[in-house]
């Protein structure tokens, strides 16, 4: 009988070593740090076996059919594989360690499942110059010109220097939140979360240093007048994309090794240092665990009562909402006993609460056919950064309003007109 040799790459064996370790490393954390010092908000401590059994077969399943995508699109492999980290690792450990309902662990599974029939997604776009390459400069820093002058003219100058250093913030967000509200709400959530972002890489691969300070400056001025993190955060992470890593597999592994790191030394700076779980709750439990939470408490909570498909979407002006306050603020207030706070809802969840199990394969189709229609556009691999703030997006904001004040549409449009040329390096 002949040798049945089975070749498979390095590279996909590390990554998948490195996601195994990171799903190891946040297991420990729930067991020891989350359950203990945030059980106030719902982390139980109740492993099932059976539970913990099955969530390992079907992680183990993604990983060998993630193969296909690995030697089909490796944009698309190294997407699929933060959606595990970001959607199937903290609802599976939630699942199987507090031994919560199935139905967010299953209508993870379906989300990602869909993902797989990104490869066939074969878009076509027409190879017709609608804009010339002089030009596309000067339009994009006159859409940053556009949506940022409305802002500077109602906040001004008016800024507090503290929110640099991470001080101040809940002060400045209320200064903030007293001028922001309509069309300029609008504006700047697009201008942080997508014309920035997308200008600021677009700049950086032309290598025009002038333009990438003038927008890190723009960037900080926005930082500093709203005091919201993800602005902060973002542009590290637009950086480190940007510079670490000349591949989308080198790329996902930095970061892999980062969190990895990060994983191990945070518990030990909050205990030695900080004498309090601040870096955890700050970075693992808000970003990984707390939206895990939050879609239990979404499928609870619609599991009996009235769906609601319009409240983040402009259905609303012709359907009557059947609750007396928004959706996010009564899930803590039935939940958490804490009406003021509100629970953000991603797409999965927003998929339940909308139409139920339909909408859960419904808004995964559509997320899978964006996905297949960017992976078409062949966009430069510096771009990653911001394709990564997407999927995270994704994960705490209604699907819907990923769209608009997300700003994927414009992204798509952007994409479409000035960015898809860029020659790109697998």
């Amino acid at each position: 009988m002949p040798n049945i040799k089975i070749l498979i790459a390095k590279d996909f064996l590390r990554l998948t070593a490195f996601l195994a370790l990171i799903y190891i490393v946040l297991e420990l954390y729930y067991h020891f740090f989350i359950s203990d010092n945030f059980g106030y908000m719902g982390f139980t401590q109740d492993l099932n076996l059976l539970k913990y059994f099955v969530t390992k077969m079907i992680f183990l399943g993604f990983i060998v059919f993630s193969y296909s995508l690995f030697r089909n699109s490796k944009f698309l492999y190294v997407t699929f594989l933060l959606l595990l980290f970001f959607f199937y690792i903290p609802n599976a450990i939630f699942f199987s360690f507090s031994n919560g309902n199935i139905a967010p662990y299953i209508s993870n599974v379906i989300f990602i499942s869909v993902f797989f029939i990104t490869p066939y997604l074969n878009f076509y776009f027409p190879s017709i110059k609608l804009i010339k390459n002089k030009y596309k400069s000067s339009i994009m820093v006159l859409a940053v010109f556009v949506f940022i002058v409305p802002i500077i003219i109602v906040y001004k100058l008016e800024y507090n220097l503290n929110t640099l250093l991470l001080k101040d913030i809940y002060e400045t967000r209320e200064v903030f939140s007293e001028k922001m509200g309509g069309y300029l709400s609008y504006l700047y959530h697009i201008l942080v979360k997508t014309i920035i972002p997308v200008a600021l890489v677009f700049f950086m691969i032309k290598n025009k240093k002038w333009m990438v300070f003038f927008l890190v400056i723009a960037l900080l001025y926005l930082f500093i007048i709203s005091g919201n993190k993800i602005v902060y955060f973002n542009t590290f992470l637009l950086l480190f994309f940007y510079y670490f890593g000349s591949s989308y597999i080198a790329k996902i592994s930095n970061f892999f090794m980062s969190m990895l790191l990060l994983l191990i030394l945070i518990p030990v700076i909050d205990t030695f240092i900080f004498k309090s779980p601040l870096l955890g709750g700050t970075f693992v439990n808000r970003f990984l665990f707390i939206p895990a939470l939050l879609t239990q408490w979404y499928f609870e909570f619609f599991d009996g009562n009235p769906y609601y498909f319009a409240e983040s979407s402009f259905f609303n002006l012709f359907v009557e909402s059947p609750y007396d306050m928004p959706v996010g603020f009564l899930i803590t207030k039935v939940y958490w006993n804490e009406p003021t706070v509100y629970a953000n809802n991603g797409i999965v969840s927003d998929g339940f609460m909308n139409l139920g199990y339909f909408g859960v394969i419904l808004f995964s189709i559509i997320f899978a056919c964006l996905f297949g229609a960017i992976n078409s556009f062949k966009l430069n691999k510096g771009y990653f950064g911001v394709i990564f703030s997407f999927i995270f997006i994704f994960l705490s904001m209604p699907f819907l309003s990923s769209f608009i004040t997300g700003g994927v549409i414009v992204f798509f449009l952007l994409g479409f007109f000035l960015l898809r040329e860029e020659k790109i390096s697998l």
